[in-house]
């Protein structure tokens, strides 16, 4: 079972233009006298380099070992808020600042009415892919 590329593909396409919506609905309540910047001219408006910049910022949002932890648990299923703070030791306030992380890199969803968390597409794919290694370094390893 490996990875599929499109799957994760338009996880991140998803959520860049999340994203890009949410950076519209902001631009739109800012005020400036200065003429609006051209994005063709800007470096940033490449879309190449800002699902890079996407994709590396999901890689160090997952790259802790205490959010990975919890990214490797929500691929059971969604997990209500409570089992993650046993599960971690740690209190409520501190599991929601590290799920706001993995919301903010696209990782994870949370679930306000019924006070859990579960991962995206991306999510889901990062964790496979992350597990599939381990389990490819885990066959080749000498015995």
């Amino acid at each position: 079972m490996g990875v599929d590329p499109a799957v994760l593909g338009r996880a991140l396409a998803a959520r860049l233009a999340a994203i890009a919506a949410a950076a519209a609905r902001y631009d739109a309540f800012a005020f400036t006298e200065r003429p609006a910047p051209d994005p063709a001219a800007d470096a940033a408006g490449d879309p190449a380099l800002v699902v890079r910049d996407l994709a590396l910022a999901a890689l160090r949002a997952a790259g802790d070992p205490l959010s990975y932890a919890l990214l490797r648990r929500m691929a059971g299923g969604d997990a209500p808020l409570a089992d993650l703070c046993v599960e971690t030791g740690l209190p409520r306030l501190a599991v929601w600042e590290r799920l706001n992380g993995l919301v903010a890199a696209g990782l994870v969803g949370r679930r306000h009415e019924d006070d859990s968390a579960g991962l995206t597409p991306a999510g889901a794919a990062l964790v496979e892919l992350v597990e599939g290694a381990v389990a490819a370094a885990s066959d080749d390893a000498p015995k």
